[in-house]
């Protein structure tokens, strides 16, 4: 499969970056940045938010110029999501937050939106809701996650596209990776249990932990299923 010519571009950044070369270095940054997903909008987007993003920081750690132009591009990210409402403009906005280190900030800015258009802040749900949890925001969650079964459904998607990673790459076909996705899973079912039981929707955890089993035995994972068993008192215990 050939390489999309727009990671020249990327690989260009690096190359300046290490030269010393911070203007041209910046410029390829963030070219890569306004134009990774003009060809196709799915191959490179977890690389622009990733490899670019990461580093676009590390040359502003020695170049001012660079933060000042990722602070202004995350201001015109955020107007932008503003104007038009596509989710991916948030998910932009929320990344270069973190990246600056100011997630608390772009948290901020949900709560209020989830305030003025509910109907806006549910599409963004899936990157937004563990800064959620982490902050203990149990009611938004609750709010989100109008119905349990289908956000169940959504970690056992997740989980689907993992595992199927080994497929194509045999770099994860490993334990440690099938360990990590499982834990993964379990973690995150953890946290759906404790939006339920902070909100007093303990009536719906018996209905989900029927949906889990099952999801579980439909999918014959011998490592998912032993975990489970060995977990299984405390899966929907709220711990």
């Amino acid at each position: 499969m050939q390489e999309p010519e727009i990671l020249t571009v990327l690989k260009d950044a690096q190359t300046a970056h290490q030269a010393g070369d911070f203007v041209n270095a910046l410029k390829f940054y963030e070219h890569f940045f306004d134009h990774a997903l003009d060809d196709d909008p799915y191959a490179l987007y977890a690389v622009r938010l990733s490899h670019c993003l990461h580093g676009w920081v590390e040359l502003a750690q020695v170049f001012p110029g660079a933060k000042n132009a990722l602070e202004r591009k995350k201001r015109s990210v955020l107007d932008l999501y503003e104007t038009q409402r596509h989710p991916e403009q948030f998910h932009d906005y929320l990344s270069i937050s973190r990246a600056l280190g100011l997630e608390a900030d772009a948290l901020e800015t949900f709560l209020a939106l989830h305030n003025s258009h509910p109907k806006s802040a549910t599409k963004l749900t899936k990157y937004i809701w563990n800064d959620l949890i982490n902050a203990e925001h149990w009611q938004v969650c609750s709010e989100l996650m109008v119905e349990s079964n289908q956000k169940l459904d959504e970690l056992f998607a997740v989980y689907d596209e993992a595992a199927k990673l080994k497929e194509f790459d045999s770099s994860f076909d490993n334990p440690s990776f099938e360990q990590h996705i499982v834990d993964n899973l379990l973690n995150d079912l953890q946290c759906v249990v404790m939006v339920l039981r902070h909100t007093n929707r303990v009536e719906e955890l018996e209905a989900m932990q029927r949906q889990f089993y099952q999801g579980v035995e439909q999918r014959n994972h011998s490592l998912l299923s032993k975990q489970v068993h060995a977990k299984g008192a405390f899966l929907f215990a709220g711990h």
